[in-house]
């Protein structure tokens, strides 16, 4: 595998502003070589594309949800999660090949790490049986790059975490649903461990550098005039850009993946029972919003008035959690 050709941390304001960054690079970087990012996001959820959001956000979550356009599991982002991302030309993507490297930089730091099942990073627990999941990856293909990007739970807080993961029970859904596993810190078996450090010491094992800093709201700010945002190093005057991004494609991006249509109406069509008292109704939703309402028993005359009902009052309502509520209230 050849070697990473610079790491860089990003600092942006919103997670909205790094989904959208990611998706810029994976047409813009041009390198021959991997390009290597860091970056922490504020406290919120992201779930994968393929992912149902009602299946993968708690009812009782109470940080932003945002989509994102790779694929695999929901996972939870606060200050103490270190994302990292990997710009990967397609002709040297290789997914055991670049587990296998993050793990043995995060092994350099006192925690034996091995690449697992479904793309993750897991270290064994004081029973030697158990795994704890300290990093869940995905992928994004694009034409020229692949994105392969995850977690790494330094010291996240891993109750919120389960507060605000795991949704509402639906069937009929052909989504892709996160696999349950036992996440773990970093600092439980390092506990001096903080993230600038960890940054710092994964920056060094897989580029021999330190990263280089990347303010998305301070370049954009001074690339208005231009409308695009290019690095390189300012002590390297001889070399050229390190990647140009233009403004109104990262404008474009973040959009998209900031709107309702990609955040809930992405989700793959399923159903859900509601019932109220002994009527009972199945309803179906596609693109966030109830497409069909029918009784669970046709033969029964109380859920079929009940369904009767609900399919009068609530055809084409955009779908939430406090809808399914006021659903099993209707009489």
């Amino acid at each position: 595998m050849q070697m990473i050709a610079q790491a860089y941390r990003v600092v942006a304001e919103n997670p909205l502003d790094i989904i959208a960054f990611e998706e810029c690079l994976v047409n813009a970087w041009t390198g021959n070589n991997i390009m290597l990012l860091f970056y922490v996001n504020l406290p919120s959820v992201i779930i994968g594309r393929n992912q149902n959001y009602w299946r993968e956000v708690s009812p009782l979550c109470r940080v932003p949800v945002y989509r994102r356009s790779s694929g695999g599991g929901a996972v939870y982002h606060d200050s103490g999660n270190l994302n990292w991302a990997l710009i990967v030309p397609r002709p040297l993507h290789s997914q055991n090949d670049e587990l296998s490297l993050m793990a043995e930089a995060v092994s350099k730091l006192g925690v034996y790490a091995r690449p697992g099942d479904r793309g993750g990073i897991f270290v064994a627990m004081g029973d030697g049986e158990t795994k704890g999941k300290i990093s869940g990856t995905a992928r994004r293909f694009g034409t020229r790059n692949v994105l392969h990007h995850g977690t790494l739970l330094v010291s996240a807080d891993l109750q919120a975490l389960r507060a605000s993961l795991g949704g509402i029970r639906i069937f009929e859904d052909l989504s892709i649903a996160s696999v349950p596993a036992c996440p773990v810190n970093l600092t439980r078996f390092v506990p001096s461990l903080s993230v600038d450090e960890v940054v710092a010491r994964l920056a060094d094992s897989l580029s021999g550098m330190a990263p280089k800093t990347i303010d998305l709201a301070r370049f954009w700010d001074e690339a208005a005039p231009s409308r695009e945002l290019s690095f390189s190093d300012p002590e390297d005057a001889l070399q050229g850009f390190d990647f140009c991004i233009e403004r109104r494609d990262f404008d474009a991006f973040r959009d998209q993946f900031g709107s309702p249509d990609w955040i809930f109406g992405q989700s793959p069509p399923f159903s859900i029972s509601v019932s109220h008292g002994k009527a009972r109704a199945t309803v179906r939703v596609a693109q966030g919003r109830i497409a069909e309402i029918h009784p669970l028993e046709t033969d029964d005359p109380g859920s079929v008035e009940y369904a009767g009902i609900l399919q009068r009052r609530f055809l084409g309502a955009q779908f939430d959690f406090k809808v399914r509520e006021i659903l099993e209230k209707e009489e």
